[in-house]
């Protein structure tokens, strides 16, 4: 083979490559749906069930997951209504994240968690829901866990 001939084949299998490489599709990452309620919830019937609650998505990425969602208070009492996120490889509580609104209100969240330098990355996340009363946590609901699929 001349050396012609060998550059133009190199350039051309790397030309291939690249071409390859920028059509392959993106990265797919799994989704898990959540949804927690402080059990407040169910002791009023003609409440809304979505006071004193926390639903969204969890978006499972290699190392880290994107959660996002909105927690909602109660109308009646006022307190607030806190959400606690725990990220966990096993059973190590690699991080923390709390979203709290009140009054009534709702409050969108959007928030990443987890280590990227932590090798193979978080594999669950424990979501708590919480009324607040004198900055303590109170009527608290079974910690609810959402594992990497």
């Amino acid at each position: 083979m001349s050396f012609i001939t060998r550059r133009l084949t190199v350039g051309l299998v790397a030309a291939c490559g690249a071409l390859g490489v920028a059509a392959s599709p993106a990265a797919a990452y799994e989704q898990t749906s959540f949804s927690v309620c402080n059990p407040q919830c169910f002791a009023y019937p003609h409440q809304d069930e979505e006071e004193g609650f926390v639903y969204g998505t969890i978006t499972w990425y290699n190392r880290t997951a994107g959660v996002t969602g909105e927690v909602n208070s109660y109308i009646e009492d006022g307190l607030p209504t806190i959400a606690h996120f725990e990220a966990y490889k096993r059973s190590t509580k690699i991080a923390s994240e709390t979203r709290t609104v009140a009054n009534g209100g709702r409050r969108g969240f959007n928030f990443t968690t987890g280590d990227t330098n932590l090798v193979g990355g978080i594999d669950r996340i424990k979501i708590t829901v919480c009324t607040q009363r004198n900055g303590l946590p109170v009527n608290c609901s079974a910690p609810v866990n959402y594992s990497k699929p």
